[in-house]
């Protein structure tokens, strides 16, 4: 097999870890503000086990997009990629 088709072969094994990786890593940061569980203190941060993939995405994408105002989501949001925040979505669905 030629080294460079076995290269493109490995990066494409990798590739789906790294990116599971690095949502894992992002969405880390999303708990120290967002809660899995809603709790009884009324907070207007939502938990996140409450949203469905497609409602975390959006929600993502348009803080991005300034599209739904924030103090601080927003100014993360325009930190990621897009597929970075997608990944994200699905991850933190799956948790």
């Amino acid at each position: 097999m030629q080294s460079w088709l076995l290269a493109e072969v490995l990066l494409l094994l990798v590739l789906p870890c790294q990116a599971e990786v690095a949502a894992q890593a992002i969405a880390l940061n999303c708990m120290s503000c967002h809660q899995l569980v809603s709790d009884a203190s009324g907070t207007v941060i939502p938990a996140l086990k409450s949203l469905s993939e497609q409602q975390i995405q959006q929600a993502l994408l348009d803080f991005k997009y300034d599209k739904k105002n924030a103090t601080l989501m927003p100014r993360i949001a325009k930190g990621y990629s897009d597929s970075e925040l997608i990944a994200v979505a699905e991850f933190l669905s799956r948790q």
